[in-house]
């Protein structure tokens, strides 16, 4: 894949989050496309905390980097129900990062009820990422996390989530947990602080609508 070659030579770690994009696990167990959403969904984090990075991460290629998913995904669909008996919906929608969803047909139809609000391309979803900051998100310090670097924190600091965690990140108190929420990291978060004997916090569940969205129906036996 050209793409691929581009992005391993230029960022081997971006080009890795691309690989665990293509081929993670995909699910459809339930009667709602929300519950499948919520399996299947990926928030491409990455994309964006690279960009802060590399100025060649324009529109184009977050266009580029989301058509690659969903060409591996529309392959790797075929040999998984409902191919045969109803199809599937393609997503890509505006959340802090683009985020690439697919769910099975089913009698819901969209699962985040915005029937009629659809942008028209990829891109149009991609544009509103130029020139934002990941960092930016997170922090007024310049700060720009990992979910990993997270996770790393509340170990070193014993679970805590409290603010000698949050400053060892560039981060506000506020933020760290709007972070764990965002990631959803809240169960191991949890693990981690029953490892270091503290109680579970509990976190708040995302169920925004999203800011923007684009759809691609694939139908039956497609």
């Amino acid at each position: 894949m050209q793409l691929r070659h581009f992005t391993q030579t230029h960022c081997p770690e971006l080009a890795d989050f691309l690989d665990h994009c293509c081929e993670a696990p995909l699910r459809f167990e339930g009667d709602h496309p929300l519950m499948h959403s919520s399996d299947n969904h990926i928030h491409l984090w990455a994309l964006e905390y690279w960009a802060d990075h590399h100025g060649w991460i324009d529109t184009g290629y977050r266009v580029r980097f989301a058509e690659a998913i969903f060409a591996r995904w529309r392959a790797r669909l075929k040999g998984m129900r409902p191919y045969q008996g109803r199809g599937y919906r393609l997503y890509l929608y505006a959340d802090l990062a683009p985020t690439v969803s697919v769910v099975a047909e089913t009698d819901v139809g969209c699962p985040y009820g915005l029937a009629e609000a659809f942008a028209p391309d990829l891109a149009s979803v991609m544009r509103r990422y130029a020139g934002q900051s990941w960092a930016a998100h997170f922090g007024d310090e310049g700060a720009a996390p990992t979910p990993q670097a997270v996770l790393k924190a509340v170990e070193r600091h014993h679970g805590s989530i409290s603010k000698p965690t949050a400053q060892a990140l560039g981060m506000q108190v506020g933020h760290l947990r709007r972070f764990i929420e965002w990631f959803e990291l809240a169960d191991e978060v949890n693990v981690l602080r029953k490892r270091h004997k503290r109680r579970p916090v509990q976190f708040r569940e995302e169920h925004a609508a999203p800011l923007e969205i684009w759809e691609e129906r694939l139908p039956a036996g497609y």
